[in-house]
């Protein structure tokens, strides 16, 4: 197995709320050390363990960091994040930070539905009023940080203010930086968000979003920012109708297509990022087919729900995804993680997991093919 990844020496993503850093979006992170990072000005981008895990890199050795996903993945069968990226040759452990992901805090308005409380608030807000959800070799609860969280004090919001003003001069320290991305929860939400595009203002700017703001606060940000052809909108979408208000709770389909038309008719450009589920699949020729002629859509199998896995679906929804799908090529890959075995437990936790979302929300299933329902209650 080769362990390299061009990303490893390129890319970070920093969780401002937790004081966080992933050496790419799908490593395993590491905590800031504040103290540390105040005395070692431009070194954000190279902690003993970022230094370390490229080394092993460059010996074709296994980093633990990247074991949590991209080797995970591929171990599986799967397409992993790493496949899609720039295959290029970085030898230098100390090689320049050309893109910046910025998670500036949890709060969101949504609960997708392979979302968790670590990304969201309203998703902690689910699991603090209605308990865990508990399944076969799967447990999706409040993390400690995210009880953390809500009992924190002054002193706590100041040292997450002091990591926020560190962040800004790194960023201005990082002069071959070329790309800063503003995540969530939801980045429109959050209030320091020109702060970030103030410092970055010469750089692309791309923001990922489920638009789940109000349209005021929206036209505000687009009016604000009009005629800065730097930022771009990586939207967050994969499907239609009642599929996409089941997977993006939360957010209207038609509210959402109105938001697309805003922003584009303010003359931003949209991008799509969608979340390849089993559920999504059912949908996503519908969605593919309503934008991919006036947009970029990329993809992604999701992470952190195993039992949404693309494959675990009934053989009349892989052949009928499939046969729609021949005519377009750049959807080869999804077609082809669809023939992995599937255990009996999955299709047992997708259908535990699917009923009890579905009940803490008052959702009618009735969305969904009856044969893909058939097919994963006759498991449980």
């Amino acid at each position: 197995m080769d362990y390299y990844c061009s990303t490893k020496f390129t890319d970070l993503q920093v969780h401002v709320e937790k004081r966080e850093l992933y050496n790419c979006c799908v490593a395993y992170p590491e905590r800031v050390n504040l103290d540390w990072l105040a005395k070692n000005p431009g070194k954000l981008f190279y902690t003993p363990t970022m230094i370390k895990d490229r080394q092993l890199m460059l010996q074709n050795k296994s980093c633990k960091s990247c074991d949590f996903g991209c080797y995970r993945d591929e171990r599986q069968g799967k397409t992993s994040g790493r496949s899609r990226a720039e295959k290029i040759q970085i030898d230098d452990v100390f090689s320049p930070l050309k893109s910046l992901q910025i998670s500036l805090s949890s709060d969101c308005n949504l609960t997708c539905a392979y979302c968790s409380s670590d990304w969201s608030s309203s998703w902690k807000r689910d699991l603090d009023q209605n308990g865990e959800y508990t399944l076969q070799n799967f447990k999706l609860e409040n993390s400690n940080w995210t009880k953390l969280l809500s009992k924190i004090k002054q002193k706590q919001r100041t040292t997450q203010t002091n990591f926020f003003q560190l962040l800004l001069r790194e960023i201005k320290l990082a002069k071959n930086l070329e790309l800063v991305s503003l995540l969530g929860g939801e980045p429109l939400l959050h209030n320091d968000i020109d702060k970030i595009i103030d410092v970055v203002k010469d750089k692309k700017i791309h923001i990922t979003t489920g638009l789940g703001v109000s349209n005021n606060r929206l036209l505000n940000f687009l009016n604000k920012y009009k005629g800065q052809k730097n930022i771009l909108f990586n939207v967050s979408c994969e499907s239609t109708g009642k599929t996409f208000e089941f997977l993006r709770y939360g957010n209207k389909w038609q509210d959402f297509v109105d938001k697309i038309k805003i922003i584009t008719d303010k003359d931003f450009t949209v991008r799509f990022f969608s979340t390849i589920t089993n559920i999504s699949l059912l949908d996503f020729h519908n969605f593919y087919d309503k934008f991919y002629k006036d947009h970029t859509i990329n993809f992604a199998n999701v992470q952190s729900r195993p039992f949404f896995s693309s494959h675990i679906l009934d053989d009349n929804s892989k052949n009928t995804f499939k046969k729609w799908q021949q005519p377009h090529t750049d959807l080869n890959v999804i077609s082809q993680t669809l023939d992995l075995n599937i255990a009996e437990y999955e299709k047992i936790n997708c259908y535990k997991f699917i009923q009890e979302f579905s009940k803490r929300r008052n959702i009618d299933l009735d969305f969904l093919p009856k044969h893909f329902l058939d097919w994963l209650k006759a498991s449980s």
